[in-house]
């Protein structure tokens, strides 16, 4: 786990935090209640994002996530979250996903951070069906630049198959997919 990356994310919510704090006493002086209330509930949304990920049950999934919510707003990346399992039943170590997810999120960085790139959008999609939990993460544009780096996606599928799991890679004229495909817990004792 990358310690220094969380200091980091630590220190961005603080400084997020304490901002806020100054919005809403800004606002309050100048007795705009109705803006006040807006601003709140603005700040609320953001907070639930941030909730779906820290509620996952995976702590160095959810640390690489933070992590590059954080680098993806240091390169002024859009990066959109979607997630629909908390991963309690996630069959391969926290570990393992992390490292795939990170490797991922690092290439995708890679292409999105350089000054000429216009479309800096990046989406993450956590789902969960029967027998496994699927990792989307969208890219668009750049397709050329991601089918070079292909290679990449194959040390990356190497690396998850003693886990049973895969790394593929999707590239079509609008962009790049990339899926970290891993099994589920059968287990009853586990739920989504």
């Amino acid at each position: 786990m990358e310690l220094k990356g969380l200091l980091e994310v630590i220190q961005v919510q603080r400084h997020d935090f304490l901002n806020h704090l100054q919005v809403i006493s800004g606002l309050l002086q100048l007795n705009k209640g109705e803006r006040v209330r807006d601003y709140i509930k603005q700040v609320c949304g953001e907070y639930e994002r941030l909730a779906r990920v820290t509620r996952l049950s995976s702590p160095e999934v959810k640390a690489v996530i933070l992590i590059a919510q954080n680098e993806a707003a240091k390169h002024q990346v859009d990066f959109a979250i979607d997630i629909d399992s908390n991963l309690a039943s996630l069959a391969v170590p926290g570990e393992v996903a992390a490292a795939a997810l990170d490797r991922s999120f690092k290439q995708a960085l890679k292409f999105l951070a350089p000054p000429q790139v216009t479309d800096r959008r990046l989406k993450l999609s956590v789902s969960e069906g029967e027998r496994k939990i699927t990792f989307k993460l969208g890219v668009p544009g750049m397709a050329a630049e991601v089918a070079k780096e292909a290679g990449e996606q194959m040390e990356l599928a190497q690396f998850l198959a003693p886990y049973n799991s895969t790394a593929k890679l999707a590239v079509t004229d609008k962009g790049a997919e990339v899926y970290l495909v891993f099994p589920r817990s059968t287990s009853d004792k586990v739920s989504k």
